[in-house]
């Protein structure tokens, strides 16, 4: 009988929630709006879906001792499996991180056809149901020989996220997936969004391992030799940095899409997307993690753990505050938050970033 797995993927390191999230402490491992962090939340909610002896987590060597001790949080030390994190050598992207992962259940017995599901660690969703039925459809399209993705249904013409085309619907309720595009630009977007056809990339995959390989041994050659001669680990230092969307997505000949519909889904990418699509505003579109008081201020956002803030008087701004930096900006530019880490790192403020 055929298993499921879960891949989460928590290797990434970032700055665009600067100055909470830093290189030495990625957005997953933070608990930005809630008494969990975002690794957490996502664990959970694969565990609603998935036995927590079929979990995984692929994650740097640098990682380790966090995802071990939020993991034990959570579920307790006892519960999580034997090899519970697969361990990345070094990073070279998400598809020979995957491909290591895949390995790596295979060493430890799973079959070519057991179905794996493959989700980022920091991403928000609010609805757990919607999320998990769809997961139950991209496994129907996985058992029918597809690679598939969940594409999320777009609420905006955003320029940050790719984007996937769907095409055909099946009769298991998945549709075939046309094409996928990368961030384009702000007029493209509108088009797809007016279009109705396009879905944003969430970076969630699911496949078995032997379909993976069929596609890979075409979409690419040096990957595929890799995994077939069990080097992959051996070689990670000299693999090609590459995604799972351009080594495989991209050129997949079976590749199914499965619309995610309004499940609050966000991939939390900066401090307005906290304020807009995770966080519940007041009457006055404020939005508050911490102690925070707004007089006659309106559409603010506000991180303050530490002490309480005050904002009085004072329209559209964002104010992130820690024990050792304050970050402000106007709302809707706070993605600029990468100015702000490049001069620190220009004036050799390494410590801060």
């Amino acid at each position: 009988m055929r298993k499921i797995y879960g891949l989460i993927l928590s290797g990434g390191s970032g700055t665009r929630l600067w100055p909470l999230s830093r290189e030495k402490m990625p957005k997953q491992f933070i608990r930005l709006y809630s008494d969990k962090t975002l690794l957490q939340n996502t664990a959970l909610r694969m565990a609603s879906m998935i036995p927590i002896e079929s979990l995984r987590v692929i994650s740097g060597s640098k990682w380790n001792e966090l995802v071990m001790s939020q993991s034990c949080e959570i579920f307790g030390a006892d519960n999580l499996p034997e090899g519970f994190i697969i361990e990345e050598p070094c990073a070279r992207g998400t598809a020979p991180a995957i491909l290591l992962a895949v390995e790596e259940l295979k060493r430890q017995g799973a079959n070519d056809d057991d179905v794996m599901i493959v989700v980022p660690s920091d991403a928000f969703i609010r609805s757990t149901r919607k999320f998990t039925d769809a997961l139950k459809v991209g496994v129907k399209a996985a058992d029918d020989g597809y690679i598939a993705t969940l594409g999320i249904a777009p609420i905006r013409p955003d320029t940050g996220f790719g984007y996937i085309r769907q095409g055909q619907k099946l009769e298991s309720g998945y549709y075939e997936a046309e094409s996928f595009t990368e961030k384009p630009d702000l007029k493209t977007a509108q088009r797809y969004i007016s279009d109705g056809d396009y879905l944003w990339n969430g970076g969630i995959f699911i496949f078995t391992p032997k379909c993976l390989y069929d596609e890979l041994e075409t979409a690419d050659p040096e990957l595929f030799s890799l995994t077939q001669n069990g080097t992959l680990r051996e070689n990670f230092d000299d693999v090609k940095n590459i995604s799972f969307d351009n080594a495989v997505m991209e050129k997949a000949g079976h590749v199914a899409v499965v619309p995610l519909v309004n499940s609050g889904w966000s991939d939390v990418g900066s401090w307005d997307a906290l304020h807009d699509d995770v966080m519940e505003c007041d009457e006055n579109r404020n939005v508050a993690v911490g102690d925070a008081m707004f007089l006659d201020s309106h559409n603010c956002f506000v991180h303050s753990r530490e002490k309480l803030a005050v904002l009085n008087m004072v329209n559209d701004i964002v104010v992130v505050d820690t024990p050792d930096a304050i970050f402000v900006t106007r709302r809707g530019a706070s993605q600029e938050v990468k100015k702000a880490v490049k001069f620190l790192k220009d004036n050799g403020m390494f410590d801060k970033i």
